[in-house]
Parts: C-alpha cells; structure tokens; sequence
C-alpha cells in the first residue's frame, strides 16, 4: 500500500488477479503469522492488506481483525470475499484507529513500496498496546537464473537510476528508530516453476511487460520478442523455468 494516487489506481487495476499475479503472498502471509505467532483473540491491525493473504492467516488463528488498504478495489473485494474482517480504507502512514488499540500490526510486502516508511513504521508503534508486536515481510532481490533477462530490460528499457532497494538490515534500523525493541529476522523462499516460455511472457505481461514492449519502435520490439522468447527458451532447456522469489520475515516489540 503506497500514498501515491498512481499506486491506488495500479492496486485497483490488480485486485482481482493480484494473488495469481503475486504468486508468493499467500504462503508467505501464513508464515508471517506463524512468526508473530498470534493468541486467540488477539487484536491484530492488518495494514496493506491486499485481498487478504496475511489476514486470512490471522482469522485462521482466531484473531480479531481489522485490514486496511489504500485501494478502494482491493477494499471492496477484501469485505465481499471476507466478512468476519473489518476493512477501512487508510493510508499506511495515517491510520485512521485509535492509540494502542492492536497487540500486533502485521504489514506483507508493505514497507519497502510505500513512500515514507519510517512514518508508517511510528503509526504501527503507535497503535500498539504495550508489549504488541509489529510483523512485516520484506522481499530480497534476488537474480539468479534470470540474469540473461534482467540484462534484456536493461538493454531495452534501462535501469540503473532509480533508488536501491530497502534491505533486512535497512528495515531492522527502522524498526529501532521507531521505537521498536529486539527486532529479529528469518529469511523465506517461495519458488514456482513456470511450464515454457510463453507462460513466462503472459506472467511478465500482465505485470507490465506487454506495455512497456508495445512502447518500443516497432522494429525494437520485435527483436526484444524474439531475444526474450531465444533466452527463454534456453532457461527452459537447461533446467526448467523457476522464479525464485525470496524475503525475510521480520519481528519486533513495543517496551511491554
């Protein structure tokens, strides 16, 4: 959830394939709550929720939850599909809930798109009874056998110049700024095998490749198909096509 219009628009544009998209959420919200390890009752503030991963995991263990999100499609979807859920929607960095009202914040995949995530972490403390405890994943970036086609949009598209990526050590730093105390982290991997090329070009596609490609000159895109569809190809021959999707699960405390 980011506090940019251009991002709520995305997100609704999303909602209703995200976790196909997303392939990873799911799995990776249940082990996020795993990790906070959450009582029966407990009050738990979901925050970018999406259509629900991490939440879903939260009912599951009999909290009582409330998500939150900055896109009024995903909002809408996540009360039709999810009933036992209050939803609101807020901004991250301005959570519209009183103080110290949750024992544990989650937040999947939120910290390192939103723009002043050190303002959202402080909501997060905020919101918090003592000793509550604050959840969030982070994705690692990884390349491995993808390199020939991140080199591909680099050729094609460029790159390079936008910020690096927050890091487990970066959101750690944070955690401690905000006031948390004894953040403690564990890493996650979630690969999922793709069944050939074309597959992996419909799942890039509707992620944004298909109109970043349509941009290009003509002549330009046809030989970005054809290099891509080539590099594929020998992924797919020299061991099968696999995206490794990698993050850390990270957990800390407000003083109890």
């Amino acid at each position: 959830m980011t506090s940019t219009e251009h991002s709520r628009r995305k997100y609704d544009l999303l909602a209703d394939r995200y976790e196909d998209l997303f392939f990873y959420v799911a799995d990776l919200g249940r082990r996020l709550v795993d990790l906070a390890a959450p009582a029966a009752g407990d009050r738990v503030l979901d925050v970018g929720a999406g259509r629900g991963a991490v939440a879903r995991a939260a009912l599951a263990a009999g909290c009582a939850v409330t998500a939150v999100d900055s896109s009024p499609g995903m909002c809408r979807r996540l009360a039709a599909d999810h009933p036992t859920l209050t939803v609101r929607q807020c901004d991250a960095g301005a959570l519209d809930v009183p103080d110290g009202s949750f024992d544990l914040v989650t937040a999947g995949f939120v910290v390192q798109v939103l723009d002043d995530p050190a303002r959202a972490l402080a909501e997060f403390h905020r919101v918090l009874a003592p000793g509550g405890r604050v959840a969030v994943s982070l994705e690692r970036q990884t390349v491995g056998r993808l390199g020939w086609l991140h080199e591909l949009n680099r050729r094609y598209f460029g790159g390079g110049t936008g910020a690096e990526p927050m890091t487990a050590d970066q959101l750690d730093g944070l955690l401690t700024a905000a006031g948390f105390t004894a953040p403690a982290r564990t890493g996650a991997h979630a690969p999922k095998t793709l069944d050939g090329p074309d597959r992996l070009w419909t799942w890039l596609g509707d992620q944004g490749l298909a109109d970043a490609v349509a941009a290009l000159p003509p002549a330009t895109a046809q030989r970005f198909r054809a290099e891509f569809h080539d590099g594929a190809r020998r992924m797919h021959a020299e061991g099968g096509i696999v995206l490794e999707f990698g993050a850390t699960l990270h957990l800390a405390a407000t003083p109890g």
